[in-house]
């Protein structure tokens, strides 16, 4: 009786999309100054359409109210056993944007809160902050950084989900695919990127990033996964040349350096020299593709009680490759990519040798009814010598229509389903049912000149 009444508050609320298909809760006018041939970079795919494009001086605010229910909401005894829950959030939102005529700058703030129908000590919190800076004072030099700090106990967040900004991902953007259950998350991710365009079809540049995710068990009833740290320093020197009006090739160097901390320090060194190709057939496609040789070296430390510690060394050859294809136009917007890479363990394994694969698809099938569909799948493997053959896997899918009641007001429906599976990191997976709902206000305003 509680599940149907759950559902009849969810629909008179309207259903949304939170989680994973959040990142298209409002359409975002990202503001972009080009710096000649391109390179590869830890932005995600945009879904934006023609429609939603605004960029220039703008502020855009607001809120996003409704429920969520989780079949895996409340756990309790030991082992664990899972009942659903139903919770109530309200999420608010500010972003401003700037465009000078040498750049332009993004600054916005996500906070959140989630209180729970049955356990009111369980209670989650959210803030997602955001920052962004483009920089070309003339025609040969362009300069780009990007900061995101967000700070959660909802494991359905990700890190990089904000207004204005389009979401993080490719091959040098972070590893947020699991959906771990009682622990608090801070994530701090930095990106800065420069080139300098050599001649009028080829640049060089470099690329420079810090990503250093905390998590914090809660109190449990059933007891706490202890997850695990990480830092990732990251750098990268590119070479790229214009080779057509619609076709740019190069070569990136990168270079990550992953410290896990699951009790003892794991370090994991990578290197790559990577080819890569950008090709934009239509104003409103881009595909990409890259792929090349990636080295790795790890170090893990072997506690010997008494004795002390010992390290211990693997090093090995992995390819790396990876692609996207994006397609944005007036009425339908959709995207696929895939890659393979190594990575932080998104809070489960140390450095991982991480698969994945994703599509997204948004439409306007009616002057004020949208559609919103998402899949993702990975599978994160253990390089490190102690835990070596362990993974963790997991399969994102869903979706659902949004209702435009206005230009500001708007209702949305989401059923997404989450599999998780594992082996040899503990009991931290889980299969979720995730239907939420919200009532979704925004507006926004010029800022002028």
């Amino acid at each position: 009786m509680k599940f149907y009444l759950t559902i009849l508050i969810v629909f008179s609320l309207g259903f949304a999309t939170a989680g994973f298909a959040q990142d298209a809760e409002v359409p975002k006018p990202v503001v972009v100054v080009s710096s000649g041939p391109s390179h590869l970079d830890s932005n995600a795919p945009s879904l934006a359409l023609g429609s939603d494009t605004e960029t220039g001086n703008v502020m855009v605010a607001g809120f996003s109210a409704g429920a969520a229910y989780d079949n895996r909401g409340l756990a309790s005894g030991t082992p664990a056993t899972y009942s659903g829950d139903t919770r109530f959030f309200v999420q608010p939102s500010i972003g401003f944007q700037r465009r000078y005529d040498t750049g332009d700058w993004t600054l916005t703030y996500t906070p959140g809160v989630s209180i729970s129908q049955h356990n009111s000590s369980d209670n989650q919190y959210t803030n997602n902050l955001a920052g962004d800076v483009n920089w070309k004072p003339n025609s040969r030099f362009a300069l780009h950084g990007r900061q995101d700090y967000s700070l959660t106990d909802n494991p359905f967040e990700t890190v990089g989900r904000v207004d204005l900004l389009p979401g993080l991902g490719g091959p040098l953007g972070p590893n947020y695919d699991g959906v771990l259950p009682e622990t608090r998350r801070t994530s701090l991710v930095s990106n800065v990127d420069g080139s300098y365009r050599l001649s009028e079809h080829s640049s060089v540049g470099m690329t420079g990033g810090y990503q250093k995710y905390d998590f914090d068990a809660l109190q449990s009833s059933t007891g706490s996964y202890p997850f695990i740290n990480s830092k990732v320093i990251s750098g990268s020197v590119f070479y790229s040349q214009q080779l057509s009006a619609t076709v740019n090739a190069g070569v990136q160097f990168a270079y990550s350096d992953i410290y896990s901390s699951g009790g003892e320090v794991s370090r994991t060194q990578a290197a790559s020299p990577m080819l890569f190709v950008k090709w934009k057939p239509l104003p409103s496609t881009e595909v990409t593709l890259f792929g090349g040789p990636e080295y790795a070296r790890t170090r893990d430390v072997v506690p010997l009680g008494v004795f002390g510690n010992i390290a211990v060394y693997g090093d090995g050859w992995r390819p790396t490759y990876g692609g996207t294809l994006a397609w944005s136009g007036g009425r339908t917007a959709f995207s696929v990519e895939g890659m393979r890479r190594i990575s932080s363990g998104g809070g489960v394994l140390d450095a991982v040798q991480s698969t994945n694969a994703g599509a997204a698809y948004r439409a306007r099938l009616r002057q004020r009814l949208l559609a919103e569909v998402r899949a993702n799948w990975a599978d994160e493997k253990a390089i490190g010598v102690l835990n070596y053959g362990a993974y963790f896997r997991s399969l994102w899918a869903g979706g659902g229509p949004v209702f435009e009641l206005s230009r500001s007001l708007a209702l949305r429906m989401d059923v997404a389903y989450v599999q998780q599976s594992q082996q040899g990191i503990g009991a931290v997976a889980g299969n979720h049912v995730l239907v939420q709902g919200s009532l979704d206000y925004h507006f926004r305003k010029s800022l002028g000149n």
